[in-house]
C-alpha cells in the first residue's frame, strides 16, 4: 500500500466538498486556482502530505528490515540490548630489539608510542619487563586513532616516539595490525541482530560464533567442533578462527574474544581461539560497456564491488564465481555475461579451513 500524495489528499477534499448537500457556495470554486477555498485544500494536502510521511518514517523505525540510522539503534538497544559498535582501533605485536645487553635491566613503561613512516602511532598496553640477559622482548599495542586504515602492514613501525632506558633499542612489527574497523554499518549492524534469536541457547556453533562477532575489530569468524577419528565421537574442544575485515587477527583480539566467550561457551569445553590464513585471491574482468558509459569509472566502481564481495568472508567459505558476477552488474552501464569473469576460471574453494579468502584492488585487472 502506498502513501497518499498532496494531489491524493488534495482529490479528497475537493470530493467532500463538491458531494457535501446544502453547501452555501458553489463548488466549482474549488478548482479556481488562488481562491480561499482552493488555497485551503492546497494548504491542507500539503501538511497531510508530510505528517504521512513522518508517520511512515516512524512505522519503519519499528522493524529491523526498514530502520535505519539511529532509529536502528533504538530498536536493536531496546529489543535486544545490542548497541552498534564504533570505529576501533588496530592492535599489534611489537618486537623491540638491542644490539646487546649492555644497558641491563629494565621497563618499557605503558603507553610508550611507537609509529610508522607515515605518523601512525601506537602504544604499549602494559608495562612490560625486559631482563638483564634479553636482546629482544615483545609487547602488545594499540593505535591510537580508531579506523580500517589502522591496518598497517608488517615490518612498517619502526621508529620508537618515547625515550627508553635503553637508546639502542629499535622496534618492528612482524605481523600486520588488526582489528582496525570503521563505525558498523546499517547493513552489518542488521546482520549482527539477526543472529541475536538463534544464540540465546547459549554454547551452541551458532552462540559461540556470535560472541566472537559481538567483539569490536572481528568481523568474520568460524567455528568447528573437534571430533575423536577413531569414533568421530566429540572431543570436547571447540576451534574458533577470527578475523577482521581483512582476515588478519593480533594477539589482543584473539585474548578479548577468549575472554568474551566465557559468556557464550560450555562450562569446561575449551575454545581454542587463532586467526585466519589469509589468501590473496586475483580477479580478472573482460567488460563491455553501453553507449556514452564513462569506461574507467565503470572499471572503479566494478573492482570495488568485485573487493566488497571477499571482505566478509568467512575462514573456510568459499567464493563463487556467481557472487562475483551478481555484483558486477549492479554497477550501471556495465555489460556482465557469464564469460566476463576470465579469472578465477572456477569457484574457489578454501585448501583449509582457516584459509579467509581475500580480494585487493590491486590485484582486480580488466583486458
Amino acid at each position: 500500500m502506498s502513501l497518499p500524495t498532496r494531489q491524493d489528499l488534495f482529490e479528497a477534499g475537493r470530493r467532500y466538498i463538491r458531494l457535501a448537500p446544502n453547501i452555501r457556495i458553489s463548488t466549482s470554486i474549488v478548482d479556481v486556482e488562488g481562491s480561499d477555498v482552493n488555497l485551503v485544500l492546497g494548504a491542507g494536502s500539503v501538511m497531510g502530505e508530510a505528517i504521512s510521511l513522518q508517520l511512515a518514517s516512524c512505522f519503519a523505525g519499528l522493524f529491523v528490515e526498514t530502520a535505519t540510522g539511529s532509529a536502528l539503534d533504538r530498536l536493536a538497544f531496546d529489543r535486544y540490548g545490542l548497541t552498534r559498535f564504533p570505529a576501533t582501533p588496530s592492535t599489534v605485536e611489537l618486537t623491540f630489539i638491542r644490539p646487546d645487553a649492555s644497558f641491563g635491566a629494565g621497563t618499557i613503561p605503558a603507553g610508550t608510542r611507537v609509529q610508522t613512516a607515515a605518523g601512525l602511532q601506537f602504544a604499549v598496553n602494559q608495562d612490560t619487563l625486559v631482563t638483564g640477559v634479553a636482546t629482544s622482548v615483545t609487547a602488545n599495542a594499540t593505535c591510537l586513532v580508531a579506523g580500517s586504515t589502522t591496518n598497517t602492514s608488517e615490518e612498517t613501525i619502526t621508529a620508537i616516539v618515547d625515550s627508553l632506558f635503553d637508546p639502542t633499542f629499535t622496534v618492528d612489527n612482524f605481523a600486520q595490525a588488526a582489528g582496525g574497523m570503521d563505525q558498523e554499518s546499517d547493513a552489518a549492524f542488521k546482520g549482527r541482530i539477526r543472529g541475536y534469536f538463534a544464540t540465546l541457547r547459549r554454547a551452541t556453533l551458532g552462540a559461540i560464533i556470535f560472541g566472537a562477532l559481538d567483539v569490536p575489530g572481528v568481523a568474520v569468524a568460524s567455528a568447528f567442533e573437534a571430533v575423536n577419528p577413531g569414533t568421530g565421537l566429540p572431543a570436547a574442544l571447540v576451534q574458533l578462527i577470527v578475523g577482521d575485515s581483512n582476515g588478519n587477527s593480533s594477539p589482543s583480539m584473539l585474548q578479548a574474544v577468549q575472554d568474551a566467550l566465557l559468556e557464550f561457551r560450555a562450562l569446561g569445553i575449551p575454545v581454542v581461539v587463532s586467526g585466519g590464513n589469509v589468501v590473496f585471491q586475483p580477479v580478472q574482468w573482460q567488460l563491455a560497456y553501453s553507449a556514452g558509459i564513462d569506461a574507467t569509472q565503470a572499471q572503479n566502481d566494478v573492482q570495488a564491488v568485485t573487493v566488497a564481495v571477499s571482505q566478509f568472508l568467512a575462514p573456510g567459505e568459499t567464493l563463487h564465481r556467481s557472487t562475483l558476477i551478481s555484483a558486477a552488474r549492479t554497477v550501471p552501464g556495465v555489460i556482465v555475461s557469464d564469460t566476463s569473469l576470465v579469472v578465477p576460471p572456477g569457484d574457489i574453494v578454501p585448501v583449509d579451513a582457516n584459509d579467509v579468502i581475500r580480494i585487493i584492488p590491486q590485484q582486480v585487472t580488466f583486458t
